[in-house]
């Protein structure tokens, strides 16, 4: 029985030594923050991946876009290439201001060209 006594009693400081070595808290604070930076690189990871796929699929629309030129090209006997660009630019305010601008001034001149010739 002192045997038995003498041993939980080593153990009992065995436990003691190891609970003293190891800082739950610590380690429990320690393993959060690694989950956070994991999540983060995990994060910035698939940011990543995302904006490759983006660049890739444009890539493969511009050569989507090239092919079907060639074809409607091919089709066409050329005639499609000598059709020219068509201008993509969005009239801005100004752009629309100026043109009507310019309509009325020459609308003026109709009228003044028109009053000297009939008159």
């Amino acid at each position: 029985m002192a045997k038995v006594t003498g041993s939980l009693q080593k153990s009992t400081e065995i436990m003691k030594l190891s609970n003293s070595l190891i800082k739950l808290p610590q380690i429990g604070q320690t393993m959060r923050e690694m989950s956070m930076e994991m999540t983060k690189a995990g994060i910035m990871e698939e940011m990543m991946d995302d904006t490759l796929n983006m660049e890739e699929e444009e890539e493969i629309e511009e050569e989507a876009d090239a092919e079907v030129d060639k074809i409607l090209f091919d089709l066409t006997d050329g005639k499609l290439g000598e059709a020219g660009k068509v201008d993509t630019r969005v009239p801005t305010l100004q752009d629309q201001i100026e043109e009507e601008q310019a309509e009325r001034e020459m609308e003026k001149y109709r009228e003044q060209l028109n009053g000297l010739l009939s008159g």
